[in-house]
Order: C-alpha cells, then sequence, then structure tokens
C-alpha cells in the first residue's frame, strides 16, 4: 500500500485516478492545482503524479520546487500530461525524480502498470511510515469531527470526500487542503501541533 498524490485540476481526470489507485490497494490524495499539491507533497506520499497544464502553476515549476526542497527531492514524480511537447521537453533534460512521462488519455491499465514499476523502481524506506501517518490522521479526524466546531467538521468531510467527487475539482469556497485544516485546527486549540496532522 502506497500514499500516491494526484495533483491535477481536472476532476474527473482526478477522480478516475484515485478510484484506479484504491482499486490497486493504494491510498490517494488529492491536490486540484500546482499550491495544494506543494502543501500536500509536505505529507511525503511514496508517489506523486503531476499534471504540467495547472491552473496556478506551471507542472514544470511544480516540478522544480518539489526537486529543491530537501524534504520533497526524493519523492518519485510520474508526469502525466496531453503536452506533447512539454513531455519531451522533459525527457531531454533528464530530469531527475521523474519516474516516467505519461501521455493523456492513460488507460487505468497503463496508470496501474506506470505506478507498480515506479513504486518498485523507487522503493520509499518510509512507505511503512506514510501509512501510519495516515492511521495516525484518521484517528485525529476522528477527536476533531467529535469535539471540534461544526464548520470545522464540514471542512474535514469536504477535504475526505473531494478524492469521490465527480466534475470539475473541489468546490472552490468550501473545500479545504489538510494543511489549512491544520492550522485551523490548531488555531481552534484542538491539536497542540500542525506536524499532528500534516507530516
Amino acid at each position: 500500500m502506497a500514499l500516491v498524490l494526484i495533483v491535477e485540476d481536472d476532476g474527473l481526470v482526478a477522480s478516475q485516478m484515485a478510484r484506479t489507485l484504491r482499486e490497486a490497494g493504494h491510498l490517494p490524495l488529492r491536490a486540484p492545482d500546482g499550491r495544494a499539491g506543494l502543501e500536500e507533497a509536505e505529507d511525503l506520499p511514496d508517489l506523486i503524479l503531476l499534471d504540467l497544464g495547472l491552473p496556478d502553476l506551471p507542472g514544470e515549476e511544480v516540478l522544480r520546487r518539489l526537486r529543491n526542497q530537501p524534504r520533497t527531492a526524493d519523492i518519485p514524480i510520474l508526469v502525466v500530461t496531453g503536452k506533447t511537447e512539454a513531455a519531451a521537453r522533459l525527457q531531454r533534460a533528464a530530469e531527475g525524480g521523474i519516474a516516467g512521462i505519461l501521455l493523456k488519455p492513460v488507460s487505468r491499465i497503463t496508470l496501474r502498470q506506470a505506478v507498480e514499476g515506479a513504486l518498485r523502481r523507487h522503493p520509499e524506506p518510509g512507505r511503512e511510515t506514510s501509512v501510519a501517518v495516515q492511521r495516525q490522521r484518521a484517528e485525529l479526524i476522528q477527536r476533531l469531527i467529535a469535539d471540534g466546531p461544526d464548520w470545522l467538521a464540514m471542512d474535514l468531510y469536504r477535504c475526505i470526500a473531494a478524492d469521490r467527487v465527480e466534475g470539475k475539482g473541489r468546490p472552490p469556497t468550501t473545500a479545504r487542503t489538510w494543511a489549512e485544516i491544520a492550522f485551523k485546527a490548531m488555531r481552534e486549540g484542538l491539536v497542540d501541533n500542525v506536524q499532528d496532522i500534516v507530516h
């Protein structure tokens, strides 16, 4: 079981990817744009699926920032894009840390094979840790929902359900990233440290 971050702004594509990953026994985590992807990468996923055509930051810039941060520099990345010229440029540059490039549309079988291949080639010593983090987060979420204010519980539900929603991404004004949830929970005095939620 691996934690796989999907950085993809097309909600339908991201939902299909998440479903394929869940069927393969992995834990998908979604980010609808580059900035959210950089925040969610702080959870140290085992693999990142990165679209190049993001609405806020070019995927190449997200890739560069991930590689320049010591915390995320070694996370393998599968680039998933419909931009053949950009894919060719990345291939020519032999960008470090790219586990592969998939051209859209990507079939479920191709995605599954690419993910499994990338995970085999880049075994993460922290994989057990990321699963343990997910379990710890689940326990903490139960406590926040039970003890926290209603608005925080709603944000939590939206964040959890985001990868199940069909359509064009998360609701723009209500869904939250895990980093936002962490800061709000800390402000409410429900957790002592942001790292309790975001690892």
